[in-house]
């Protein structure tokens, strides 16, 4: 049988986590990638696919830090809505709208009339954002603000604060769903890159990102806490079956935007929940 093209980021593909010490190098590997921190310029040894446990865990802490930034905004005297859009600027920062650039190229890609999966392809490289593009993030970021605001007002500013780290961590964990049953979309990039992971390890990390998001909401509201698992493996393969329809699997920015979509869906989630009084 003939061998698998040498990974495009020279790492042995032999090469796992399997002690704490591996584990906490994948870690600071995830954290590398998802965010615009100086975490140093070391080369992973880990490909992406045998690390998804982590990304949950890192999607917790940007979450906690946006969090935490509303919180000492609401501390100081702002009103929920400020306090709520300070919060995802926060996130934005830390992760250097790497996912919402990913949003915003997807929908117009996949916006782009009479496209056909060449030119699809093409747009998503495009670095240039078109009018669906920049309509998409502007609806993103009015869904999260508005609905975490209404989180803030009515349960107040530590649900918010959990829900930041709930919704974080889920929306990472289900990149994991596309990761898992579709493939990427092109030969190269960072789709490509990523590899293709054991199922199981694709089953701990959207248990491990259900369990984190449980854990915070159940205290802020015990039906978002049970619906949001199931909702976020919708959303994912959801956005998974539009991709695969539009361009025939993944790419790096359709990653990002199921995110997007899942971070989006589950604010909703909980900010109605909220609001219903559960």
């Amino acid at each position: 049988m003939p061998s698998e093209p040498p990974d495009p980021l020279g790492r042995d593909d032999r090469a796992q986590p399997r002690t704490p010490e591996d584990w906490l190098r994948a870690l600071g590997e995830a954290a590398a990638f998802f965010t615009a921190l100086p975490l140093g310029k070391d080369s992973p040894r880990f490909r992406a696919a045998d690390i998804l446990p982590v990304w949950p865990v890192v999607g917790l802490a940007i979450g906690l830090a946006a969090g935490i930034d509303l919180a000492v905004a609401r501390w100081l005297g702002a009103a929920p809505w400020l306090a709520a859009v300070i919060g995802l600027l926060t996130g934005v920062i830390l992760t250097g709208a790497l996912h919402e650039d990913g949003l915003a190229d997807t929908t117009d890609a996949f916006g782009a009339p009479n496209a056909d999966r060449t030119r699809r392809l093409e747009i998503l490289r495009d670095s240039r954002i078109g009018t669906f593009g920049a309509l998409a993030i502007g609806f993103s970021l009015l869904l999260r603000a508005a609905a975490l605001a209404q989180v803030a007002a009515v349960a107040g500013t530590g649900a918010a604060l959990l829900a930041l780290a709930a919704v974080h961590a889920l929306s990472r964990a289900a990149m994991a769903w596309p990761v898992n049953s579709s493939k990427p979309a092109r030969s190269d990039g960072l789709g490509a890159a990523l590899g293709k992971p054991d199922a199981a390890i694709a089953g701990w990390t959207l248990a491990i990102g259900g369990a984190l998001a449980f854990v915070c909401l159940i205290g802020v509201a015990p039906l978002a806490a049970l619906l949001a698992p199931p909702l976020a493996v919708a959303l994912a393969a959801g956005a998974t079956a539009v991709a695969r329809e539009r361009i025939g699997g993944y790419t790096g920015d359709t990653l990002g935007a199921t995110q997007q979509v899942v971070e989006i869906g589950l604010l909703v989630l909980v900010a109605l929940c909220v609001g219903g009084g559960r």
